[in-house]
This record gives structure tokens, C-alpha cells and sequence, in this order.
């Protein structure tokens, strides 16, 4: 249970602090929604924007701030200090990637971003800055509503709250949003939803009335009550603090009903590991430490091809890739190794190749290693002796005779070739000759 740790913002108008107050704030400016507030130069700052789409509410781009670098994230391009990068993208300690579901940063300061591209964002962060935070988050000091709704000894309202955490931006005309009356409100409904049976692992582990009255702000909120949106976006962060709770939250979405489409052949569940298994990494989901999260996830048995990008294939299906791709079964050779591709993996093995050992130009020996020296010598000498493998008795020896070169001063010639069969003097073969090199 991680609850405590994350902080996320959702639908319409609702955010959750760090310490579990749940509250509504329709600003559509640039807002300070977590930084780092105990040091004089903070260590990360996290600002988002929201403005209507078809009108409904949409978080428009996500700026993270760590030391000297500002990661700008919007659902067409990502920039790193105003320069566009390609995802994943790897820079000062920060990773950043995306899925079919969320984009998300990581860092190495104890911070972790996630956003859906649409309505929510979550922020989860180390222990370390308990107390030390400032936004729409909270001052993370695990006490609900002290210090972030009391303000010089009186109580504020949420409005005020957030109005005090706009990012002020030059030439921004932004208008600060103001209280409203309470409106009717659609309590049944939200109750009827939340309170079900099949929500019992996720209710037990997480209060529900403060998303039953999230829930009845977005229904009054919309004009059309057939827009999903008017109850989708709170139940999905319902199921998503599930989770963060260690509960397990139903897949309560239908075709009809909050659906979403994924890309492939993949499905979307509620709760799932967020370390894919891939033909090129087979066993990342055993060895993740992720905690569970909604999105698209490979159906059993199968894991995502990345390198075809055929969407989730069963293991044995799954190709190879050196330069260029390679089937299950097919063999690709190097000078030394041979290696077979199988269900994704290179099997392979070293190929026995001959080894060569020679003396060239009377006294420049390489051997079987490899390794090059100069000798000058005027006997018989050893080049090689093999022996078997079932008795000490050499199976041949190689013998050489090194002699100074009549008409090179200072030069080596290799006069004669012995070879000596079975240790037997009587078997000898012999390549005589004058000097030759």
C-alpha cells in the first residue's frame, strides 16, 4: 500500500493530496501542482495546465523541472530545455517513455510522473520529502488538511487553495476560477456504482465518499449525462488508488460503458504489471518491482513482438534479430560461433576451426595462439608435439632445423623438416632442402 506516497489529480476538477484530502479546484491556468519547498533551490518542480475539449476538461501539457533541466510533456512532442526528444529518452538521471496508456518520468531524485494523456496525472514520491513539499498536492506531512486548508489560523476553501498556487506566466490572461453555490446533486447513482459488490477488495482498503462525491460534481457538471466522462474519469482514479492500495479492482468497463480501445491485439485491465514481457525481454515482468497499474497488457501466454511489432505472439513465435531478423529455427553464422534462433533467443555454440602454427622466413614463429615472436637459432628444434588423449606416447612431433643464412648475415633459414611418427625414430618423414625461407 503505496496510497500514502501519491498524490493525482482526475476528471473534471478533483485532486487527492499526498495526506488523502479529496477536493474540487476548476482552474484552467498553469499551476504548481508538487515542488520540492525546503531548499532554496528545489529539486524538482511538477506544473500542469488543463483547458476544455469538446467540453469537457483535459490536462493539456505536464512540466517537470529537475535541477537545471525542464521535461516538457504534451501528447504530441516531448522537449527537454525546449529541444524535442524521441521516447524513450534517457538524460541527467530522468527516464521518460511511453505505452499505450501513459506517459511517464522517472527519476533518480525519488519522483515518478505518469500521466494518461487525457485527464489524470499522478505523482508519486520518495519518503524522503515528507514535510518538504508545497501545491496542489500538499505539504506531504501525512495530516489531512492541516496546513494545506488552514491558512494564518483560519480555514480556507478549495478555491482559495488553489488560487494561491498559479503559476503566474508572462502575458497569461488566465482568469482565477471563483466560488459557486452548491448545485443539485446525483448522489444515487454514484453511490449504486461505488458501493456494488464487485468494488468490496477496493472499499475495504479506500474510503469511497470522498470519489462518490467527486462522481456527483462531474454528473452536475455535465450537460449530457450520457457523456461517459461524466463518470469515468473518477471511478478510473477509484480503481487506480485501488491499486495503489494493494486491492484488486474489478474490470468494470464495458464496450458500451467507459471503454478503451488498445493498440494490437493487446487488452485493458485494471490492474496489471507495467513491465511488458517482449520477445526481446521474456522475463521483465518476473523480475519487476513496479507497482500494478491500469492499462494495455499482453493476453496470457503471449508476449509483445518489439521487433516485428505484430502486437502479443505466443513465446515460440517470437523472432531474432542480428542486423537484420530472423526466423525461429534459422542459423546465423560468425567466423567462430554458430547461433540458432529460438523462440526469440540466440542459442549459441563455438565451431571448431583448424589452428595454424608457422615459422616464416627462418625466424618469425606464430603460434597456435596467435602470438607472433622472432627467433634465431642454428639447431634441430620442437615445433610441435600432439599427444593422444589415452596414453603419454606423442602422436607426432614436429622437428625444424634452424640454420644462419650463407648469404644474409644476421638471417635465419629453415634447412630442414622432421616429422616423427608414434615417437618411432624408424618412421620419419623427411623434407630436406637447401635454405629456403
Amino acid at each position: 500500500n503505496h496510497v500514502s506516497s501519491i498524490c493525482s489529480t482526475w476528471g473534471r476538477e478533483h485532486f487527492k493530496t499526498f495526506d488523502g484530502d479529496v477536493y474540487q479546484f476548476p482552474g484552467m491556468c498553469e499551476y504548481n501542482l508538487v515542488s520540492d519547498c525546503h531548499d532554496t533551490f528545489p529539486e524538482f518542480s511538477v506544473h500542469m495546465k488543463r483547458n476544455e475539449n469538446d467540453g469537457n476538461p483535459t490536462v493539456s501539457y505536464v512540466v517537470v523541472t529537475i535541477t537545471d533541466f525542464a521535461f516538457h510533456l504534451s501528447k504530441d512532442v516531448v522537449t527537454v530545455n525546449d529541444l524535442p526528444v524521441k521516447l524513450p529518452h534517457y538524460e541527467a538521471g530522468v527516464q521518460v517513455e511511453r505505452n499505450a496508456v501513459y506517459i511517464k518520468l522517472q527519476s533518480k531524485v525519488g519522483i515518478i510522473v505518469m500521466w494518461n494523456l487525457d485527464d489524470a496525472v499522478m505523482v508519486e514520491i520518495d519518503n524522503d520529502y515528507t514535510n518538504r513539499t508545497c501545491g496542489l498536492c500538499g505539504d506531504f506531512n501525512g495530516v489531512p488538511v492541516y496546513n494545506e486548508f488552514l491558512l494564518d489560523g483560519r480555514k480556507i476553501s478549495p478555491i482559495e487553495f488553489g488560487n494561491i498556487h498559479k503559476v503566474h506566466r508572462p502575458n497569461d490572461d488566465c482568469e482565477d476560477p471563483y466560488e459557486e453555490e452548491d448545485v443539485s446533486q446525483e448522489q444515487n447513482t454514484c453511490e449504486e456504482m461505488l458501493h456494488a459488490e464487485t468494488w468490496s477488495s477496493c472499499t475495504k482498503l479506500i474510503d469511497p465518499e470522498p470519489y462518490i462525491q467527486a462522481c456527483v460534481q462531474d454528473m452536475c457538471g455535465c450537460t449530457n449525462h450520457s457523456d461517459d466522462f461524466c463518470v469515468c474519469s473518477t471511478l478510473s482514479e477509484f480503481s487506480r488508488q485501488c491499486s495503489h492500495a494493494g486491492g484488486e479492482p474489478p474490470n468494470w468497463r464495458t464496450s458500451e460503458f467507459c471503454a478503451i480501445q488498445c493498440p494490437f491485439n493487446m487488452v485493458y485491465e485494471e490492474s496489471g504489471s507495467p513491465c511488458v514481457d517482449t520477445c526481446t525481454h521474456q522475463d521483465t515482468s518476473s523480475f519487476c518491482e513496479d507497482h500494478k497499474m491500469d492499462g494495455c497488457f499482453c493476453p496470457p501466454g503471449t508476449v509483445f513482438d518489439d521487433i516485428s511489432m505484430r502486437g502479443c505472439i505466443a513465446q515460440s513465435e517470437c523472432q531474432c534479430k542480428h542486423g537484420k531478423i530472423y526466423e525461429s529455427g534459422e542459423v546465423y553464422r560468425q567466423e567462430r560461433e554458430e547461433c540458432t534462433c529460438f523462440e526469440g533467443r540466440w542459442a549459441c555454440e563455438s565451431l571448431s576451426t583448424p589452428s595454424t602454427c608457422a615459422v616464416e622466413e627462418g625466424s618469425h614463429v606464430t603460434t597456435f595462439d596467435g602470438k607472433d615472436f622472432t627467433f634465431h637459432g642454428d639447431c634441430y628444434y620442437t615445433l610441435a608435439k600432439v599427444e593422444r588423449k589415452d596414453d603419454a606416447s606423442p602422436t607426432f612431433t614436429i622437428l625444424v632445423k634452424l640454420v644462419p643464412c650463407a648469404h644474409q648475415e644476421y638471417d635465419t633459414c629453415l634447412k630442414t623438416i622432421k616429422i616423427l611418427l608414434n615417437n618411432d625414430r624408424h618412421n620419419v618423414s623427411l623434407i630436406p632442402g637447401s635454405c629456403f625461407k
